[in-house]
């Protein structure tokens, strides 16, 4: 079963990267950009509340939504001030928004979150599984290693678009330091300590796959 559920994440992103590459389908793709971010926020949200004991679910929920929410607060502060990520405005892909923030912008967070998360507990050494400051470290490299691919596929699908057409620095330190912080937040709590399903650590290498199909493109 987790084959198969691996295989249909791989097969979705994949397909959509595929699409945009070919030039086809890239209305209904506009379309479905919101859609599929809750979806897979969902999703992995359902694939990781399944592992917890029921007394330890409910902390797994609100870390959770304290990650959406702070995360699409700190996005509805930098594009009103420009002083959190740089100055950029969001596009009309992905849909609904308050005041100028896509609502399923903290979706992506947190499953990026999840899936950094997932992919730092497979590769660190034992010897770092303890230290929750590097755990936080690796979790927050790992998603700014994303975001390096992100942001080139993100202006072409019109996600959002950087004032001058400059990836400022202080994007990327903005990414690793909000990501240290919820990290940190999940393994202080007990929640990024328990591993997370197989499946997760997909979540984050399907993305890429998609990303990237997208980057690949002239």
């Amino acid at each position: 079963m987790n084959k198969l559920k691996i295989g249909v994440l791989y097969l979705l992103l994949g397909t959509g990267g595929l699409w945009h590459i070919l030039s086809v389908l890239q209305g209904t793709m506009r379309v479905l950009a919101s859609p599929i971010m809750f979806g897979l926020a969902l999703w992995l949200f359902w694939e990781c509340w399944r592992i917890y004991p029921t007394s330890e679910r409910s902390k797994f929920a609100i870390v959770s939504i304290s990650v959406i929410v702070g995360s699409f607060g700190v996005e509805w502060l930098g594009v009103r001030t420009g002083v959190v990520f740089g100055a950029y405005v969001y596009g009309q892909t992905l849909g609904p928004s308050i005041g100028g923030v896509p609502i399923s912008i903290g979706c992506a967070w947190f499953v990026m979150l999840i899936a950094s998360t997932a992919v730092v507990q497979k590769i660190a050494p034992k010897s770092l599984a303890e230290s929750r400051f590097k755990i936080a470290f690796l979790v927050a490299l790992l998603m700014v290693c994303f975001d390096l691919l992100l942001e080139p596929a993100a202006v072409k699908l019109d996600y959002w678009t950087w004032m001058n057409d400059h990836i400022p620095l202080q994007n990327y330190l903005m990414w690793f330091g909000l990501s240290f912080i919820f990290a940190t937040i999940g393994l202080q709590t007990g929640v990024f300590r328990r591993p997370f399903p197989r499946i997760t650590i997909h979540f984050y290498f399907a993305q890429l796959a998609y990303f990237g199909l997208v980057v690949l493109k002239s």
